[in-house]
Formats: structure tokens, C-alpha cells, sequence
């Protein structure tokens, strides 16, 4: 793999309001080799999405460099794109699903083409110019972003030519990670969270108070200190595991604070398992979820249509559990999608980021990019 620093641009794939929704273009580093490439300076992509619960984060953050490299090595782009956050006024998942459909759009359009037309005539472009072929994107994502991954597998037309999802949210919301308030300590390592420090994070305050869109809050951390650990410096860190540690993480998702889509689920908890199989699952989330919010729960919209998938966990996922992916595998085996799940033993949220991750895991990384790798390349054989 390269072990230089990525060369990248920042494009503007929408406005909402005067703000700017960006992502960052990462070139291939291997040649185009085949004809039909070449004639049309076309090469397959993949698009991108971060991590960070959908509150906060950026398209830098969780960054999957190891990822990334293989892409790009193997001729392919990579793109790593930004989405609106919540809550910030009425964003919710919708508007998350609506801004993947838009990134997708963007690199299948003239605009991207002349996004880099612009840059390469000011001198600014740093690479070769170069198309993206429309039928070979792929999209990935971990954690939040798999969400993402599956807004593109169910909604996106044409469809992603593959998708990837890391420790991916949205197989598999009717579980107690969601649903039940916490008293103890869930995420390893953590404690309980105090929700007076984000206060006017939660509703009936955060529509009013978090009123401007955002699509960039980056990680920041305090100085750690002789007696203490670096702490969030951004007050947007916590939300996500503050609202599973309430319990009504889903409120927040859909905007049905009243009445709680929350305590609807959780009304029905107690008949809903580990081993319930998905299709029950399907029937009780259609049956207590609101029609107009099917389109954002990725397991009421899997079928047969979906792209190749794999699903990529770590065993001991404390934040995302594991059943997530399991549940969604099972759900795209029944329809005949081709999916691979691959757990990895011992390994909690976000292991792909650990400094030893490439050494211990260079051969589930290697398997992982293949797999799209041969999907993007199939049509240009």
C-alpha cells in the first residue's frame, strides 16, 4: 500500500442555506490500465461515510485510512463525504437520507466534473482529471455511516454496485441498546453520562437551542492531565450515547418526541428477543412505526434489489451491537442477496482505528476491500 500522504479535494456537493454540505476526493494512485477506462477517463469510487452517532463528527474523523490506500491503489477514487447532523432544528434521519442520495448524484453529474474542471485550471487540483463512472460506485460507511450504506442499498438509484458496512447502526433497532433507559454503565470503558451537562441538547430544548444546520463538528478533546484522561471538548461528542443511555435514541432519529416513538417500541419490548426472527421484527416495526418514517429504517427496506454486502463487527461491540449486523445478514440471505458477515473476535467499537489495527486485522482489511474491489472492477473486465 502507498505510505505517502494522501493527495485530496474538498468539493461542495450541496448548500442547505448558506451552508455548505462538503466531501473530500481522494485520486487514484494506480494507473488506468484498461481500454473502455481510458477512452472515457472513467474509474469506479467509493463513497464514504463517518461514523459518530449523527450528532457529531466530520468526514476526517474515524477515518478509514486502511481502507482508503487499498481503494486507491487498486485504481479506484475515494470519496468521504459529510452529511447534516442532529439535532440541530428539525434535522433527523430524513435529511441524512436525503443528503446521501444527493452525494451520490453529485459524483454522477456534470457538477462534479466541473468542480475539478475549475480547480485544475486554477492550479489547484494536484491530480489528473478524471471521470467517475456512474455504474461503479460503491458505498461504505461505520457506524452511523453503515446507516448511510443502507440508505444507498434501499434508496439510491442505480443502485451502489456494492456496499461495506464497519460495526453499521440500522439492522436491528428493535433491541435494548436503543430502547431500555440505562442505570449502569453500558459502553466499556465509560461511565454513565450526566445529563445536566447537555442539557439543552434534549428535547423539548435541542430544536430551538442546536436551531442552525451543521454538517461538520469535528472530534476535539481538553489536554488529558495528571489525574484525568482528554474529555470531549465538543459538548456534541456525548449525544448519541446519551440518548441510548436515556433510551430514546430513536425520538431524536425520527423527530417523534410526542409522542415518544421510544416508548411505543418499548411497550412492546418485553414480547421482542434476541432470537426473535427478523420478519417478526419487520411486522412489529411496520405495525408501531409511523408510515412515513419506513424509508429510514434500513430492516423494512431490505429486498432482493440490494447490492452485494459485507458486514464487518467486532464481537464485543459495546456501542453497536453485534446482533445489528447479524440480524441484517439474515434478513438479506432470505431475499438471496449476496452478503458475507465477518466477525471479529475481541474487538469492541471502532477497532479499525486502534494503531495496531492494520497489524493485527491486515488480512480481514485485505478481504474487505477485495470485496468491493471485485465488484467495481467486474464491469470494466
Amino acid at each position: 500500500m502507498s505510505s505517502t500522504s494522501p493527495t485530496f479535494v474538498t468539493l461542495t456537493y450541496k448548500t442547505c442555506g448558506k451552508v455548505p454540505i462538503k466531501l473530500d476526493v481522494y485520486p487514484p494512485t494506480a494507473t488506468i490500465t484498461t481500454a473502455r477506462a481510458k477512452a472515457l477517463n472513467e474509474v469506479p469510487a467509493v463513497l464514504w461515510f463517518h461514523g459518530g452517532g449523527f450528532t457529531f463528527a466530520n468526514r476526517t474523523n474515524f477515518f478509514p485510512k486502511w481502507l482508503q490506500q487499498r481503494i486507491n491503489d487498486a485504481g479506484c477514487a475515494f470519496v468521504s463525504a459529510d452529511y447534516r447532523l442532529i439535532p440541530t432544528g428539525s434535522i433527523t434521519a430524513h435529511h441524512i437520507l436525503e443528503d446521501v442520495k444527493d452525494a451520490f448524484a453529485f459524483l454522477r453529474s456534470e457538477r462534479f466534473e466541473g468542480a475539478l474542471d475549475a480547480l485544475d485550471i486554477g492550479g489547484n487540483l494536484g491530480f489528473p482529471k478524471f471521470r467517475i463512472d456512474p455504474g461503479r460506485i460503491a458505498a461504505g460507511g461505520s457506524s452511523a455511516g453503515g446507516t448511510c450504506a443502507y440508505f444507498a442499498a434501499a434508496h439510491v438509484q442505480p443502485k451502489p454496485a456494492a456496499v461495506l458496512s464497519v460495526f453499521g447502526m440500522g439492522g436491528d433497532v428493535l433491541n435494548s441498546q436503543y430502547l431500555a433507559p440505562k442505570t449502569e454503565p453500558f459502553l466499556k470503558g465509560r461511565p454513565l453520562l450526566n445529563p445536566n451537562r447537555s442539557k439543552d441538547y434534549i428535547y423539548p430544548f435541542s430544536p430551538s437551542v442546536a436551531s442552525d444546520i451543521l454538517s461538520d463538528s469535528p472530534l476535539a478533546f481538553y489536554p488529558p492531565t495528571a489525574t484525568l484522561p482528554a474529555l470531549p471538548a465538543n459538548p456534541r461528542m456525548p449525544l448519541a450515547l446519551l440518548y441510548i443511555q436515556l433510551g430514546n435514541y430513536l425520538d431524536y432519529y425520527t423527530g417523534e418526541h410526542e409522542p415518544s416513538l421510544s416508548d411505543t417500541l418499548r411497550a412492546v419490548g418485553p414480547s421482542i428477543d434476541a432470537e426473535t426472527r427478523p420478519g417478526m421484527k419487520k411486522i412489529i416495526l411496520r405495525k408501531h412505526v409511523p408510515t412515513q418514517h419506513h424509508a429510514i429504517f434500513p430492516q423494512l427496506n431490505v429486498s432482493a434489489s440490494w447490492p452485494p454486502i459485507f458486514l464487518l463487527h467486532g464481537a464485543e461491540d459495546t456501542a453497536v451491537p453485534t446482533a445489528e449486523s447479524k440480524n441484517l445478514y439474515r434478513m438479506l440471505k432470505h431475499w438471496g442477496v449476496q452478503a458475507k458477515l465477518k466477525i471479529v473476535d475481541g474487538e469492541d467499537h471502532f477497532f479499525d482505528q486502534d494503531p495496531d489495527a492494520e497489524q493485527k486485522h491486515g488480512d480481514i482489511f485485505d478481504e474487505a476491500a477485495s470485496f468491493l474491489i471485485e465488484k467495481l472492477h467486474r464491469r470494466d473486465q
